[in-house]
């Protein structure tokens, strides 16, 4: 196992690390986002009932209180996005990384196939010079 594959070892759990991040945070939003549907759902439901004039008071100052809420979840969700997108970049470059050093590796394997190929060719080489001359 040469150096390159440790370090190619270390990379993927990186990666994978990052991408069990970025499903938390994905799982994270659809929750928000679940809780922004209910909302919406709930004031549906309570205006579709019928209003006394104690009910059309007290409605108004909950339509305030569903407001605030469905405004806390939209910016919930907005910053949920922002950190969304920069795990994904980090996914991104960690991806990127691995690559970089697979590549690598393939490369290293190639040369020394190569050289084994080469050594092999002159050892025939030789072998084949010995019997022409003795």
């Amino acid at each position: 196992m040469s150096r390159l594959d440790h370090i190619i070892r270390l990379r993927k759990w990186e990666l994978d690390e990052k991408r069990r991040v970025l499903s938390d945070l994905q799982r994270e939003s659809d929750e928000l986002q679940g809780a922004l549907d209910r909302l919406g759902a709930e004031i549906a439901a309570e205006s579709r009932r019928p209003a006394g004039e104690f009910e059309a008071v007290t409605f108004a100052a909950y339509l305030e209180g569903a407001r605030q809420r469905r405004q806390l979840l939209h910016d919930r969700i907005d910053r949920k996005e922002e950190e969304i997108t920069r795990q994904q970049d980090a996914v991104s470059e960690a991806f990127k990384e691995l690559k970089t050093f697979e590549v690598a590796r393939d490369r290293e394997a190639e040369r020394e196939v190569r050289l084994e190929a080469r050594l092999e060719q002159q050892r025939l080489d030789e072998q084949g010079l010995r019997a022409f001359v003795g």
